[in-house]
């Protein structure tokens, strides 16, 4: 590093192997070939005259594939084969390390690890959260009596579920407790417009991590063309299109961190046997892309997960 980049330079623990993970994945995407693929879609309408978005199943990579899968919809159209209803659990996820923090700052906020850290020791310094470098996402017992209280009087008792996380990492520091607003209660502090974001982010993580699951409802309705269902001969069948959508049922834990939620798509009532109006049925060509450089927040956490470092050397 000296004779190539500049004298002086440190390669520690930490830098020698995040540097090849980085070189790694450039060299990935240096060996990557690209390959062209179709994307279909078909616009239809339910009998209600509900619109209805479906995705082809395959993607082909074959321009005559796909224009064959076009004109066999146009042509024969597409019936309503089977709509699947299940009820999935989302587990509300543990309060903030110094690494998830960071992580989900620059996801979120757009805050880059160093940014984080500094306007975390401003809140820890006016006494609103813990200690900011930790690799433990277990909370105090008081301060876990204290969330769930808040909890039941803000949300009320079906909301509440107390939770103990266990630590990933084998080599974890469990001297300091999770992240935490230090009074529950308090759902924005800081001085600044970074810092009030910050906390929030931090408070919504840490009450959330002591609440009940939430329940989505996710439903898949399949379509397929009436020739697809046949082709008993072996002949080459028209791949399946399908539509995903999900609600929530049951808001749980993302009461407190509304922004976890994602976006809720409500697929409108079909049943098997529906037939339905095809609009218009296209093909998108893509490519495959090469997978992506590393983040900030990206590279902390391939590296947490690989067990090098410590939550004050991420930044």
């Amino acid at each position: 590093i000296w004779k190539k980049v500049r004298y002086g330079l440190s390669a520690g623990r930490v830098q020698s192997p995040a540097l090849r993970i980085l070189m790694e994945r450039e060299r990935e995407i240096r060996a990557f070939v690209p390959e062209t693929f179709y994307v279909i879609t078909a616009q239809t309408k339910t009998p209600k005259k509900a619109d209805l978005l479906l995705t082809c199943s395959d993607e082909p990579r074959d321009k005559k594939i796909a224009d064959n899968i076009i004109a066999a919809v146009k042509k024969d159209g597409l019936t309503v084969s089977d709509v699947s209803e299940t009820e999935a659990k989302r587990a509300a996820r543990p309060p903030f390390t110094t690494s998830t923090l960071q992580q989900a700052a620059s996801s979120r906020l757009g805050y880059s690890p160093s940014n984080t850290m500094r306007i975390a020791q401003k809140l820890y310094e006016a006494g609103h959260i813990t200690y900011m470098r930790t690799a433990s996402p277990n909370l105090g017992r008081a301060a876990q009596g204290a969330i769930l209280g808040m909890v039941e009087k803000k949300f009320g008792k079906e909301y509440v579920q107390p939770r103990v996380f266990a630590q990933k990492s084998k080599n974890a520091q469990e001297a300091h407790e999770a992240i935490r607003p230090t009074h529950a209660e308090k759902a924005s502090a800081g001085t600044t417009p970074e810092q009030k974001k910050l906390y929030e982010l931090i408070w919504a993580r840490a009450v959330a991590s002591q609440m009940a699951d939430a329940r989505v409802l996710r439903t898949k309705i399949e379509a397929a063309t009436p020739v697809g269902k046949q082709s008993s001969n072996g002949a080459s069948c028209i791949p399946s299109f399908v539509a995903t959508g999900s609600r929530v049922v049951f808001d749980g834990w993302l009461k407190a961190d509304p922004a976890a939620r994602g976006g809720d798509v409500e697929l409108p009532a079909t049943k098997a046997g529906d037939e339905l109006d095809v609009k218009e049925v296209s093909a998108e060509e893509k490519q495959t892309t090469p997978p992506p450089r590393y983040t900030e927040a990206g590279l902390i956490k391939e590296l947490e997960k690989r067990g090098i470092g410590r939550p004050s050397t991420y930044a």
